[in-house]
């Protein structure tokens, strides 16, 4: 990685980056393999920067990657950042993959079904009847261990 990506990215820690700045990083992520491109995604994400998941949404295709990122980073999500988690992870692994993840993920501590059953609906159409019944059992799981 040169020293100009590796620059932009300690940038986006702090400040937001300009259209330009963003393509100079996704264009060197999608050249380079997409095992490394989840290193540096990964180390975005622990940086704090603030386009890792924008660029994370462009360059992993790869259900492992995405599934090891999202698994990474909802777990240390709060209840407003979770819905950025789960805006990545959704369309690319599926609702049902991703809410059979946030239940295996969740505990006392992370409390993550109780923060994504919140945003769930939004990502659920009217007629995916099969999506609504696996959150009203997620929804129950909030209630019974409160």
């Amino acid at each position: 990685m040169n020293d100009n990506i590796q620059n932009l990215i300690q940038t986006s820690t702090y400040r937001a980056l300009s259209s330009n700045e963003e393509k100079v990083i996704l264009d060197y992520l999608k050249s380079i393999p997409e095992v490394e491109a989840y290193e540096i995604i990964k180390s975005m994400v622990e940086q704090k920067s603030l386009i890792s998941l924008v660029i994370a949404k462009r360059v992993l295709n790869q259900r492992d990657y995405v599934t090891k990122l999202f698994k990474y980073g909802s777990v240390n999500s709060n209840a407003q950042s979770i819905k950025l988690w789960l805006d990545f992870a959704i369309p690319k692994l599926g609702f049902k993959s991703v809410a059979k993840l946030i239940e295996d993920l969740n505990n006392d501590q992370n409390r993550l079904i109780e923060k994504a059953v919140y945003w769930f609906p939004l990502f659920i159409s009217k007629n995916e009847k099969r999506s609504w019944n696996l959150l009203e059992k997620l929804r129950q799981k909030v209630t019974i261990h409160p």
